[in-house]
């Protein structure tokens, strides 16, 4: 449940009595996976002020800012950015007129991905969400010699094989794989942990 709350601490400094306001709010604590866990946890956070508009003010939230592609910052927590993360962290305001805890939700991340078409990668996407980034070829015991199977390319194979019904392979001659550059010369890897895919892509 959440809390919210506003309570007087007094402070001794010098010898004098000062009164700071405390403001209590929310933000997403976890550091949820990129891949496969977007789940995140409400963690209590504090911010103080000479009054309640001051403490509120200074009430933020920071998270990854996923609207770059390959973001590799991956901190939730109550506050500002921490220095040197400009663009890869984004802040917002845990009150803007009104209660705002929570306010740095969890965007998926987007990737750059390559894959290889003719011998060579080529860039398939700028921004891609990691469950659509998919790359087509052959199956590692493909023995024939279709060019138009072994050129390989960007996608599924079932969408290729919609594009070019007449392109004289069937599904189960190609495999689609799931990271940057993984049909290439090396063959397709046919399991590779979400992990590891993340990776390969910031790589």
């Amino acid at each position: 449940m959440h809390y919210y709350v506003l309570a007087l601490i007094i402070l001794i400094v010098g010898g004098g009595v000062v009164a700071d306001v405390l403001h209590g709010y929310e933000c997403f604590g976890k550091d949820p996976s990129t891949i496969s866990d977007n789940t995140t946890k409400s963690v209590k956070c504090e911010s103080y002020g000479p009054d309640d508009a001051a403490a509120r003010a200074g009430a933020f939230c920071h998270g990854p800012n996923n609207a770059f592609p390959n973001n590799t910052y991956m901190e939730f927590g109550c506050g500002k950015c921490p220095n040197g993360t400009l663009n890869t962290c984004k802040s917002c305001a845990a009150w803007n007129g009104t209660e705002n805890s929570n306010c740095n939700n969890y965007i998926n991340p987007t990737f750059t991905f390559s894959c290889y078409r003719g011998g060579a990668p080529v860039i398939c996407s700028n921004s891609s969400l990691i469950k659509d980034i998919h790359c087509w070829g052959p199956v590692p015991t493909y023995k024939k010699n279709n060019l138009n199977l072994t050129e390989c390319g960007c996608g599924t194979c079932a969408e290729q094989l919609t594009k070019h019904p007449d392109a004289g392979w069937d599904l189960s001659e190609c495999r689609t794989c799931n990271y940057k550059n993984c049909n290439g010369a090396g063959g397709i890897v046919a399991v590779i942990t979400p992990l590891l895919a993340m990776l390969y892509l910031l790589m």
